[in-house]
């Protein structure tokens, strides 16, 4: 089945915040893709990261592997960041979903190789605490139908 996403209207990003900047600095990331969205409600961004690659991987894709690369959730404040999620082997696109779990916005990744064959995208529902770590296991769930949301991130070559 084939999942379409309805796009909302895009707003306006303002500059990355500190600790976005310090976040990929800690991690020595040279390849990686960015989003800044509200996904809780309080009317700051939060930080999408797709990471790829680091300095110390020598730029290839040592954040990869054969399912997809990591992608990161980030709490942002001036100038400092946490960690509210680390999702591995997930692809792009990403998306930000119109529903709602324990006030944070569903998220939407790719899954796909390492013996996903062919790709599809899994909704990630915030757990009060997190978002699912792995989603290709549950509690990711196989998105059908037609979902409304914003694509953030689109695809990427690892």
């Amino acid at each position: 089945m084939m999942v379409s996403l309805l796009l909302m209207a895009a707003t306006a990003q303002a500059p990355a915040p500190a600790g976005l900047a310090a976040f990929i600095r800690d991690m020595g990331l040279v390849r990686y893709d960015d989003a800044l969205t509200d996904l809780n409600g309080d009317g700051r961004p939060e930080a999408l990261v797709y990471a790829m690659a680091t300095k110390d991987g020598g730029g290839q894709a040592d954040l990869c592997g054969s399912g997809g690369c990591e992608l990161y959730v980030l709490l942002l404040d001036a100038s400092r960041y946490r960690v509210v999620s680390h999702i591995t082997v997930s692809r792009p696109p990403v998306a930000v979903l119109a529903d709602v779990s324990h006030g944070w916005h569903d998220l939407s990744v790719g899954v796909a190789g390492g013996g996903i064959v062919p790709g599809y995208q899994v909704r990630l529902r915030f757990d009060g605490k997190t978002y699912p770590s792995n989603p290709t296991v549950p509690p990711a769930r196989r998105l059908t139908g037609r979902m409304r949301g914003k694509i953030v991130m689109a695809e990427t070559s690892p």
